[in-house]
């Protein structure tokens, strides 16, 4: 399939009042030149982003509050969304985390994080999925997963298990839909500077092991990845090495690793009550 056209095309954004979410909207409008549809939850921050977006870069923007962990909420994502857009390209970036042991997670804690880490998403893909069939436009849809997805990650047990779904949900899906005029890519990144990181305490332990880019830097290779259609892609020279590291090394060498590292990040963390 030749590269995806965004040129003044409507692009839905999960996740968009922060962090990558916001950052993948700036970077479509200024780069691509594409009308946004932006959701998430705060609806003054998503204002204010399509303010900036309009002003800055000449696009249309549109903004739908939802919270995503609620199925009518998913459900009327995609119904105003597609009322009045031609919709090209589908983007599922909403998540939440959890860092610290697993067992002090709350139950419903961990039901939200399914809802609306994986649930959204996958509700979202089968809405999306015959609706850009239909079109027959090449359109494209992309989950945003994570690094934390394709090894063990200790400490974000709950977290990395939702990605690590969400990441074979769309490569299968990929191949499902092969010679299809749609295409489905994975993305997944490692470590972001994003509030998330600047919660839990990841981003003030970015050394020892832990690699946290700047937001902006991996939006942009998250829209290349989407318009150049591809399969599955980690951003950075140091992440995707670590992909392939757990190939080389016993996965349960790197599960230590990985638990060491975090570990230290949480005796430098106040518990919480």
């Amino acid at each position: 399939m030749r590269n995806l056209q965004l040129r003044d095309r409507w692009v839905v954004v999960t996740g968009a009042s922060s962090g990558l979410g916001r950052e993948i909207a700036r970077d479509l409008a200024q780069r691509q030149h594409a009308n946004l549809i932006l959701v998430a939850r705060r609806r003054e921050r998503l204002d204010s982003l399509k303010a900036e977006l309009e002003q800055s870069y000449g696009v249309q923007a549109r903004v739908i509050s939802a919270n995503l962990a609620l199925r009518e909420d998913v459900d009327r994502v995609f119904t105003e969304s597609t009322a009045e857009h031609d919709v090209q390209a589908v983007i599922l970036n909403a998540g939440i985390t959890h860092f610290g042991h697993h067992h002090d997670l709350a139950w419903e804690e961990f039901e939200n994080m399914l809802d609306t880490n994986v649930k959204s998403a996958v509700r979202l893909t089968h809405h999306f999925v015959p609706y850009l069939l239909g079109k027959d436009q090449g359109g494209a849809i992309m989950l945003v997963t994570s690094l934390a997805g394709l090894q063990p990650v200790p400490y974000q047990t709950a977290y990395s298990s939702t990605k690590a779904f969400l990441t074979t949900f769309g490569l299968g899906l990929h191949h499902e839909l092969a010679g299809k005029n749609i295409s489905i890519t994975t993305f997944a990144p490692g470590g972001i500077a994003t509030e998330m990181t600047e919660s839990n305490g990841l981003a003030a332990h970015f050394g020892g092991g832990l690699q946290i880019a700047a937001a902006g830097v991996v939006a942009r290779e998250a829209v290349d990845s989407l318009v150049q259609r591809r399969y599955l892609h980690v951003p950075g020279h140091f992440n995707r090495l670590q992909l392939f590291l757990p190939r080389l090394l016993p996965r349960r060498l790197v599960g230590s690793v990985v638990a060491s590292t975090y570990q230290k990040v949480l005796q430098g963390r106040p518990r919480r009550e």
